[in-house]
């Protein structure tokens, strides 16, 4: 059977003011009709580089120096443009790791979608719209009607990603390059979304290049692996064989990152294997305006918390109309504890997290951190509160001011918030921020188009820590970085914890994740907080089906050799 994909020898530079650097070097690569090739390594490594350059969508900056990519035997490589869009999308489709970036803010699901049916489907209108909802359906959307009708903006992370899929599969390509699909997902809908795209594979023959870092999703979906590593494939197997007795030491570490579900961080262990070794320590001081919460006593309390939001009306051509985010949840988080939220996409945890960092407005019930009602604060009091309580978002590019250097967006707030007396003293405490979560001082002078995905995110976390919070509130703080990076930066986060005296509101969609780092669990499903129980707890017989429905969806690295690849 001829190779729907092969790439051979494979070169990307990318010139940098003052340098070039090899960003993929000799990559070797071939995807048959029907076949799962994972390809998997840590945050620049290379593996997104090798997909844009399959699609010829490098960036102005890089350019292949060596090597061919065949698609169906055609010559990729110093394709014109023109006929590069005849590949595109129709022969080739790609799911980005980013929907936000990806989808037009200006025009509705609907529209997008229907235009992508009709030029490469060759539909009517009505039966492009047809194709359109179906789509929605096949990716897990139980209200595709109202989403058809929405915009990117009024979807959570989790539909955003899922409508990414559709706009990329519905055109029924011959290879379906999916970079990271499931990184905005929860448990429940990323394995509905494997599950889909073995299907398709299975069904069309559709040959599938999946970047991914979890292993988990390479147990499950995969039939080879290709690990990178600086540019480089240092391991290629099939996927039992690569995850059972891996022959480099670099796919071992990998594989020792990763957290298992049903193992519980033992008392006074404080790593994971593959992250780093040791981390900055940080020498704290004591602050005189620290909390006055006693340890184990609620610092964050919300009271029957309810958030509603109006979509539609005047300019959107439709009615207006009330949707209930977040109902009556009441929670409290104690001091120098981690609570874990976790639930569905939608489930509000996102929402939720927002109402308790007041950066939105509560449509009902109250906050309250160290004893003080935030709603009520004054000038002075939000200002304190800005430094006292830290955000990391889960998309570190929307995050992060493209135009402004990273350094510039640590070392403002330490100034603005009086961490810090002057811009020297800010520079300095920037510089250390960096280290700890693994980059170098340098970097500061850099621009966030100039970091990976993984890279920015630790910038994001940089932000937040640089100014020593009582609490920190963490939405989906690791679900973009690859592996190691993740276990470095769960690894850190156990460190400042302990050294800084903080407190962790950690919103995730990895039941292992939260296990390990959490010492409570509350458990969200629409809108609603069905459960909260200790971390250790979560396998008890008595847990709600809203948390055995996530523990069922759990893909562990074991299922390689029971996994059903293949089947639709």
């Amino acid at each position: 059977m001829k190779p729907v994909l092969t790439v051979q020898g494979l070169g990307v530079d990318f010139a940098l003011p003052g340098a070039v650097v090899n960003a993929v070097r000799g990559v070797d690569l071939e995807i048959r009709p029907g076949e799962v090739l994972a390809l998997v390594g840590e945050s620049g490594s290379g593996k997104s580089v090798t997909a844009a350059a399959v699609l010829g969508l490098l960036p102005r900056t890089a350019r292949v120096t060596s090597g061919s990519i065949r698609f169906h035997g055609t010559e990729l490589v110093g394709l014109p443009e023109r006929r590069l869009n005849l590949h595109r999308g129709s022969g080739i489709g790609m799911i980005f790791q980013n929907p936000v970036t990806s989808l037009d803010p200006s025009f509705t699901i609907g529209t997008q979608l229907g235009d992508t049916a009709r030029l490469h489907l060759d539909l009517s209108r009505s039966a492009a719209a047809g194709v359109a909802r179906t789509w929605l359906e096949r990716v897990g959307i139980h209200d595709p009607d109202r989403v058809l009708r929405s915009y990117p903006h009024e979807l959570s992370g989790g539909m955003r990603q899922r409508v990414m899929i559709a706009l990329a599969a519905l055109s029924g390509p011959d290879l379906l390059i999916a970079d990271e699909p499931t990184t905005a997902l929860d448990a429940t809908v990323q394995k509905q979304i494997l599950d889909l795209l073995l299907g398709l594979s299975a069904e069309t023959r559709t040959a599938v290049l999946l970047i991914t870092h979890d292993f988990g999703v390479v147990a499950h979906t995969s039939t080879r692996v290709a690990v990178m590593r600086e540019g480089a494939v240092v391991e290629t197997g099939e996927t039992g064989q690569v995850l059972s007795a891996p022959s480099h030491p670099y796919t071992r570490t990998l594989i020792d990152s990763v957290p298992e579900i049903g193992r519980r961080r033992a008392e006074g262990e404080r790593r994971l294997l593959g992250g780093a070794a040791s981390v900055p320590r940080v020498h704290a001081t004591p602050r005189p305006d620290g909390p006055k919460t006693a340890k184990g006593e609620p610092i964050l309390e919300l009271r029957d918390v309810s958030k509603e939001f109006v979509i539609g009306g005047l300019g959107t051509g439709r009615h207006k109309a009330t949707v209930r985010a977040v109902g009556g949840v009441s929670l409290s988080v104690r001091r120098g504890e981690t609570f874990g939220l976790i639930g569905e996409s939608g489930s509000g945890k996102s929402t939720l997290a927002r109402l308790a960092g007041a950066l939105l407005p509560l449509t009902g019930g109250s906050v309250s951190f160290d004893g003080a009602d935030v709603a009520a604060a004054d000038a002075g009091g939000r200002r304190d509160l800005r430094r006292r309580f830290q955000y990391v978002f889960q998309d570190a590019a929307t995050a992060l001011n493209p135009r402004v250097k990273v350094g510039d967006q640590i070392a403002r707030p330490l100034v603005r918030l009086g961490k810090a007396a002057n811009r020297k003293e800010a520079a300095a405490l920037t510089g250390r921020a960096l280290e700890l979560v693994g980059l170098d001082p340098s970097h500061a002078d850099r621009y966030p188009r100039e970091f990976s995905g993984g890279q920015r995110q630790r910038v994001s976390i940089a932000r937040a820590v640089a100014l020593e919070p009582d609490l920190l509130i963490l939405d989906e703080p690791t679900s973009a970085l690859d592996v190691s990076t993740q276990a470095t930066i769960l690894n850190l986060l156990l460190d400042l914890k302990d050294e800084l005296d903080l407190t962790y509101l950690f919103i995730g969609h990895n039941l292992a994740v939260i296990e390990f780092v959490c010492d409570r669990i509350g458990v969200m499903r629409q809108g609603s907080l069905v459960e909260t129980f200790p971390a250790g707890e979560l396998f008890a017989p008595e847990r709600d089906p809203a948390t055995r429905a996530l523990l069922d969806s759990v893909l562990p690295i074991g299922a390689a050799a029971t996994s059903t690849k293949g089947s639709p």
